[in-house]
Formats: structure tokens, C-alpha cells, sequence
């Protein structure tokens, strides 16, 4: 039996899949609650990413604005890390610029950082910690439209795309929580924090919206006419 590559096709979807996320969840079970939706689609994921040690992370988001959103950020990108079995070779985040930069004397975990460059290098103190790799952080003026984050090895790509950014689907909640620093939370990273769902609790009962698009650029196998 002969395997003959078909190169017609250099870029075809290999799976595509969304989800509607509900439910309240917390920063340990963060994306393992999100694999429970469909496990069969994550080990497909992990059996097309496995030994391909050398990926990349790309992070296009307009809406990362607090100190939670950069937690929970970072902390989504370590648990993928490990979820898929794979390490970053580069981290490229690219953002928008605070809506409104005022003067506030305290920020806490779900409010916006008063400056951008505030924002920036807690967000860079974030990676740092939590995954022990600082990203290559950059700030566009125009507004930016595209929300998602892209995992790419040679011949595969992982779009991961959430309805309002990565992080803007939950807030911090908990007792005492709401008076943290961003120090003091970023100190918490390894406690498992409640992540409340501001879509089902304000906004919409569909709860947050997940697409999820596994591509290929690696040629298509076909069988052969003589097997």
C-alpha cells in the first residue's frame, strides 16, 4: 500500500468545534472544565501536538484591561502548555491600548489598570511568574477587532477564539478577594481562585462563547489506486 501527499490543499480545518461555558470555574480547573465539554476533541488535540516540542503562542485581545484578566491570562497559557505537552519557543501578545486612563488611587483585580504601560508590565510580571518565559508584548493604536489566541507548531495550528477576549468572560469573586493589589494577587496565583461567569450572571444565559479550529498545512494523505 503506497501513501501518495496530495499538495492541492496546503492549508485544510481538521476540527472545528464551539462551545457555550456556563458554569462558574475557578483558576486550577480553568481550562480543564472547558476540556470536559468535549474530551474526545482535546485528545485529538494532544495526539496531533504531541512530541512537537517547538510551538508558538500568539495572543491577538482588546480586552485584557485588569489585573485578573492578566492572571487568568497567563495561567490559561500554562495549563495549555501542559494540557498539549508542548513548550513555547515564543509568546508575541498583542493588545489594544486602555479604553480610558484615569487617575485611580487603588486598583483592584476586577477593575481596569489606571495606565496602559500598568497593564503591560503587570501583565509581562504574570507570564514571568506563572510560566517562567516573558512575552513579547505589543500595543496597537487602531483598534483591534480579532480575539484569539493561535498555538502553531510546523505543520499544525490551534485557533482558540472566546466572545469578548480570552479573559473578559470572568471576574474574581470570593471573600476578601475584590480588596486584593495586584501584588497580592499575583502572590494567590498558585490558590485556586474563583472564576465567576459574567456572561450567565449579567449578561447573557448562553453563558461565554468558545470556537475552537484545528488547522494543517502538513500535505493530505490519500491511499493509493494500486492498494
Amino acid at each position: 500500500m503506497d501513501i501518495i501527499y496530495n499538495p492541492k490543499h496546503p492549508t485544510r480545518s481538521l476540527l472545528t468545534f464551539n462551545v457555550f461555558f456556563r458554569e462558574d470555574t475557578s483558576t486550577r480547573q480553568f481550562l480543564k472544565s472547558i476540556i470536559a465539554k468535549n474530551p474526545e476533541h482535546w485528545a485529538f488535540f494532544r495526539n496531533v501536538f504531541k512530541g512537537r516540542a517547538e510551538c508558538s503562542l500568539t495572543l491577538v485581545d482588546r480586552s485584557i484591561e485588569t489585573p485578573f484578566h492578566c492572571l487568568l491570562v497567563a495561567v490559561l497559557c500554562k495549563q495549555l502548555k501542559e494540557e498539549l505537552g508542548i513548550n513555547f519557543k515564543r509568546i508575541k501578545l498583542m493588545l489594544s491600548p486602555l479604553h480610558e486612563e484615569v487617575v485611580c488611587p487603588t486598583v483592584w483585580p476586577n477593575t481596569p489598570f489606571v495606565t496602559t504601560d500598568d497593564r503591560n508590565d503587570f501583565l509581562q510580571k504574570c507570564f514571568s511568574t506563572i510560566l517562567g518565559q516573558a512575552p513579547v508584548l505589543m500595543t496597537k493604536r487602531n483598534p483591534i477587532f480579532c480575539r484569539d489566541m493561535k498555538i502553531s507548531s510546523r505543520d499544525y495550528t490551534l485557533f482558540i477564539r472566546v466572545e469578548g477576549g480570552v479573559a473578559h468572560g470572568w471576574q474574581l469573586a470570593g471573600d476578601g478577594i475584590s480588596m486584593l493589589t495586584p501584588r497580592m494577587l499575583l502572590e494567590k496565583c498558585d490558590d485556586d481562585l474563583t472564576c465567576q461567569n459574567i456572561f450567565t450572571h449579567a449578561f447573557s444565559r448562553n453563558g461565554v462563547f468558545l470556537n475552537f479550529d484545528l488547522l494543517t498545512k502538513a500535505p493530505q494523505c490519500i491511499l493509493s489506486a494500486d492498494s
